[in-house]
């Protein structure tokens, strides 16, 4: 359930601009020859439900008792992941015949679980974001009669649970909670959305949200200091979500402006093709450790660590429309990254919590595809297949003073299979580009295989158990061969 729950979260995610006529499709290719369209009345109000998954990674570090000075002023990245449904209304206008912009609002019911930590002692607790609000605008380019390509940006807000900290080294309860917050932000996002039914859209959207920094204060939970504050812990997150919706519009008896429509020309899906382009990551790695010496394990709580950057793609592939609206294909694809996060580790010879700085700095993928074309210019994907990533050592230092600890862990490269899902369009960017050229956006979810990572200098520490997932969206530029 949870692999085809991650397929229906990725089949689609955001389109761009296109223009009918991008690849005119050679006499012996098999058309997809839609029928003639009427106009989507696109202009009216509308209502929207659906589910999704996403992942956050929220910068921490530890203040004292007034939430003034540091007490471990090093920086870490914390991370969480897990399911969410939105519900939500707007209305859209349609201004030109490719041209709509709306106003929306929308709420989530979420279940984004991870950690979050005090290095000074060593404590940790699960938190998760349980609900978000947003409310924005959009503004969105038609493809054709049945398909809008849109972005949006607006206010966000986003709650977060209260955790129940543990001490890290044995797993036990620490006596100590911080409380539940609501934080707030901004989002930037974008998405496609197909004409399905009479009145019936259905839109699969990709969000960005940024929220301000919270000190969260670490409260005594029981006996005689309970509700005292013994440290404040810095929060901020940044959220990832990819979420799949059906789009009921109504226009009320409101007056609907009359466009001619936009023509649906026939596209040669067939052939082999080269790509290019670029995107944005996240990853959360679930992470304890172990003394390699006696087999007791160091840092006995499994948390998570979180990571966040940029990347870019290039890649080939072949595709076969072997049916008038069905193309399958097969392809390979090389990412260099730099999702960059925290690795830590409880030292053996440092009285608190020690960090390094790591990262995902490649990444390769092979696998098939399966699409579906929503018109003749449009193909609706989802993939999976075998993937690889390399990860960077860590240099570590002692989270409280900054200092070097003189041990630090190796890169290492690790297997795993992946899971994801886009949007394909024939594109010419308005008449400047030869024909060939298809401009394609991609979610992608991997989980890679558990590595031990021996934490090793003049004094070996531990072996550190990594287990990273990550979640990219990329856009890319195609050109096909034929």
């Amino acid at each position: 359930m949870k692999k085809f729950g991650l397929v229906a979260a990725a089949i689609a995610v955001f389109g761009a601009p296109n223009v009918a006529n991008a690849a005119d499709m050679p006499a012996k290719a098999l058309a997809y020859k839609a029928p003639p369209v009427a106009a989507t009345p696109w202009t009216g109000f509308y209502v929207n439900g659906g589910i999704g998954y996403g992942m956050w990674a929220a910068d921490t570090t530890v203040l004292d008792v007034t939430g003034t000075f540091c007490t471990a002023c090093a920086t870490q990245v914390q991370g969480g992941k897990g399911w969410l449904g939105r519900i939500g209304a707007g209305y859209d206008y349609q201004f030109t015949q490719r041209i709509i912009a709306g106003v929306f609002g929308d709420f989530d019911i979420a279940s984004l679980e991870g950690t979050i930590q005090n290095g000074q002692p060593f404590r940790a607790g699960q938190i998760k974001e349980t609900s978000a609000w947003a409310a924005g605008v959009r503004a969105g380019w038609l493809f054709n009669s049945k398909t809008l390509s849109y972005i949006n940006v607006g206010y966000t807000g986003a709650r977060f649970s209260g955790a129940t900290m543990l001490t890290s080294t044995s797993g036990s309860p620490a006596g100590l909670a911080t409380p539940a917050t609501t934080f707030n932000g901004w989002f930037l996002g974008g998405g496609v959305e197909t004409t399905v039914a009479p009145n019936l859209f259905w839109r699969t959207e990709y969000r960005y949200s940024y929220y301000n920094s919270k000190n969260l204060p670490e409260v005594f939970s029981s006996g005689i200091l309970s509700g005292q504050v013994l440290d404040s812990l810095t929060f901020k997150p940044t959220v990832q979500t990819v979420t799949t919706q059906l789009v009921y519009k109504f226009n009320a008896g409101l007056p609907t402006p009359a466009y001619a429509p936009i023509p649906l020309v026939p596209i040669n899906w067939t052939g082999a093709y080269i790509n290019a382009g670029f995107g944005y990551g996240l990853w959360a790695a679930g992470e304890n450790s172990v003394n390699p010496a006696t087999g007791v394990c160091a840092i006995c709580v499994t948390q998570t660590q979180g990571g966040k950057g940029w990347l870019g793609t290039i890649g080939a592939g072949y595709d076969w429309q072997f049916a008038p609206k069905w193309v399958v294909g097969v392809f390979g694809d090389f990412n260099w990254s730099s999702l960059k996060g925290t690795l830590q580790d409880d030292a053996s010879s440092q009285p608190q919590a020690i960090q390094g700085d790591i990262k995902q700095t490649l990444a390769w993928a092979v696998g098939p595809r399966f699409g579906w074309l929503v018109t003749p210019q449009t193909l609706t994907y989802v993939n999976g297949g075998f993937t690889s990533a390399q990860f960077s050592g860590s240099t570590m230092f002692n989270v409280l003073s900054g200092a070097p600890t003189g041990s630090s862990t190796q890169s290492f490269t690790t297997n795993g299979w992946f899971v994801g899902g886009g949007v394909e369009n024939s594109f010419d960017l308005l008449g400047m580009l030869p024909k060939g050229f298809f401009l394609r956006t991609e979610y992608r979810y991997a989980s890679y295989a558990n590595k031990t990572l021996p934490d090793t200098g003049a004094i070996t520490e531990s072996s550190i158990n990594f287990k990273p997932v990550v979640q990219t969206v990329t856009t890319s530029l195609i050109f096909k061969l034929n």
